[in-house]
C-alpha cells in the first residue's frame, strides 16, 4: 500500500541511511579505542623494556595460587595500561587487577581483557616470547585485539572493521598491513611448551598429520604467527585464562579466522565465571 503512494522507498532509504550512519559511528569509536589500546600497549612495553636487564631479585617475585610467577613488573605494566584505558569508561578485566563478582561483570556489554605480561617466566629468564595482550570484547567475543612483542618492536593489531596490521612501538600511527605468506607444505602447527597431546591427536581427522611439523611457541605470539602465515594451525588441549587468548583471537577474527573449541567447533566465548578457555583450535587451511 505504501509503495503505491511512493512512501515505502523513502522510508527504506532513511532506514538504510540511519543504519549506515550507526555503523560508521561504531567504527569511528572502535578506531578511537584501537588508538587507546595501542597507546596502552606501548606504555606497558616501555615498563617491560626498562626493567628487562634487572636481576630477578630486584623484581620482587612471588608465586600466584596456581604456582605461576608474578613480579613487580607485571603490576607496574598493569598500572601503565590501566591509566590509558580507564578514562574511556569501559570495565577492565586484567590478570593483575581486582576482579568484580561474576554477577556484576556478567552483564557488561563491553569490557577489556588484559594480560600486562604474558609469559612472565620467559621475561624473568630473559628469553623471547613474552608479550602484552589487550582485547576489547562484547557479548560475541573480541572485536579488537592487540598483541605486543616488545623485543621485536612490533604491535600486532586488528578489529572487526580493520584487517590485521603491525606498528612500531615508537610510531603508532604508521599501520603496516599484514599480508600472510601462502600456505605451503610442510605445514606448521604451533602449540604450547607443555602440550601433552601429539599432533595426530591435536589435528582434526580431515587434516593429514604427516604434512605438519609441530613446534612449541611462547604465549599469544602463536596467534600472530598464524596471522602472518608463519604458522598454519594453532591448537592446545589444556585450559588457560581468557586474557591469554582473547587478544590473539581478536586479531584472527579480524581476518576471518575463528578460534574454536575443539570439541564443539564453536567460537570461544569470554567473561565466563571461571575466566578460563581451553581445548582450542584455529586454522588458516
Amino acid at each position: 500500500m505504501f509503495s503505491a503512494l511512493g512512501i515505502e522507498a523513502p522510508l527504506r532509504q532513511d532506514k538504510c541511511t540511519s543504519n549506515l550512519y550507526l555503523v560508521a559511528m561504531e567504527n569511528e569509536r572502535l578506531d578511537l579505542l584501537l588508538d587507546a589500546a595501542l597507546e596502552a600497549a606501548a606504555a606497558g612495553s616501555a615498563v617491560l623494556l626498562h626493567h628487562l636487564s634487572h636481576q630477578n631479585d630486584r623484581l620482587v617475585i612471588r608465586a600466584k595460587r596456581d604456582g605461576s610467577p608474578v613480579s613487580a613488573v607485571d603490576l607496574e605494566s598493569h598500572t601503565a595500561i590501566h591509566n590509558v584505558l580507564a578514562p574511556h569508561g569501559i570495565p577492565i578485566i586484567s590478570e593483575e587487577g581486582d576482579l568484580p563478582p561474576y554477577a556484576e561483570r556478567s552483564n557488561w556489554p563491553l569490557f577489556w581483557l588484559v594480560d600486562p605480561l604474558d609469559g612472565t617466566q620467559s621475561y624473568l629468564d630473559h628469553r623471547e616470547g613474552f608479550a602484552i595482550n589487550i582485547a576489547l570484547c562484547n557479548a560475541s567475543g573480541p572485536i579488537l585485539g592487540v598483541v605486543t612483542d616488545p623485543l621485536s618492536d612490533r604491535i600486532f593489531a586488528g578489529t572487526q572493521s580493520r584487517t590485521p596490521f603491525t606498528v612500531s612501538l615508537t610510531n603508532l600511527s604508521e599501520h603496516r598491513p599484514i599480508t600472510p605468506r601462502p600456505a605451503t607444505r610442510p605445514y606448521r602447527l604451533v602449540t604450547s611448551w607443555n602440550e601433552a597431546l601429539s599432533k595426530e591427536d591435536l589435528l582434526p581427522a580431515s587434516l593429514d598429520a604427516g604434512a605438519f611439523l609441530m613446534e612449541a611457541v611462547s604465549g599469544a605470539l602463536k596467534f600472530c604467527l598464524l596471522a602472518t602465515g608463519e604458522a598454519d594451525v594453532h591448537a592446545r588441549s589444556a585450559s588457560y585464562m581468557e586474557w591469554d587468548c582473547a587478544a590473539g583471537d581478536g586479531i584472527l577474527r579480524s581476518m576471518g579466522i575463528a578460534v574454536r573449541d575443539r570439541e564443539t567447533n564453536q567460537p570461544l566465548t569470554y567473561n565466563s565465571m571461571s575466566l578460563r578457555v581451553g581445548n582450542l583450535y584455529a586454522s588458516r587451511l
